[in-house]
């Protein structure tokens, strides 16, 4: 099982402190009744993808143990997304760029220019409207009415932008939107946003 967190500082600060998403609430057992405190159990790394960083950055991820089911939790921050090498930042920009009418691949690459194929893109926006309705139920529990894409826009990107009306309204960046609504939604449904 993975947690999403919330990271002060971004990976600059992670980076420095790995640990610092280990609190109390963070530690509490997610398959037992009782919320027991789960044991630490090491570290493993990923790559991702950060907005902003030219190369793969390879991320420390620390593990939690249930001694009493032997299960682990793997606590994520904020700039990973579950199961995937892209984070939400370039996730958002991508899917904003790309709503806005640029084709596929050339939305990927204005924020990931070494981008190999179309393949890539296809993937992330196939993730991603995968996840359609669990994103429409956890925006419906933020606002009462949903939020309509331009009409000039059809087919597949209307899907990606109605969802990304509602995602990044109320903030300046898709990027900020999507880092802030994937811990959430990864809370609320234990899915990623791709």
């Amino acid at each position: 099982m993975q947690k999403l967190l919330r990271v002060k500082g971004g990976l600059k600060a992670y980076s420095t402190q790995p640990d610092m998403l280990l609190d109390g609430s963070s530690r509490e057992c997610p398959f037992c009744r009782d919320r027991h405190r789960l044991r630490l159990h090491g570290h493993y790394h990923r790559f991702g993808l950060v907005l902003g960083v030219d190369e793969p950055v390879r991320v420390p991820i620390r593990r939690l143990l249930c001694v009493r089911t032997g299960r682990t939790v793997s606590l994520l921050p904020d700039f990973c997304l579950p199961r995937r090498q892209h984070g939400p930042a370039i996730l958002g920009t991508f899917l904003s760029r790309y709503a806005r009418g640029a084709s596929l691949l050339p939305a990927l690459r204005t924020v990931r220019p070494d981008a190999p194929t179309h393949s890539v893109a296809q993937s992330l926006r196939k993730g991603f409207l995968t996840r359609a309705g669990p994103i429409r139920a956890y925006l419906a529990r933020l606002r009462a009415r949903a939020l309509e894409p331009p009409a000039t826009v059809s087919g597949r990107r209307r899907e990606v932008a109605a969802l990304l009306v509602g995602l990044c309204h109320g903030f300046r960046a898709a990027a900020d939107a999507f880092i802030r609504h994937g811990v959430e939604l990864h809370a609320m449904h234990q899915i990623g946003l791709a």
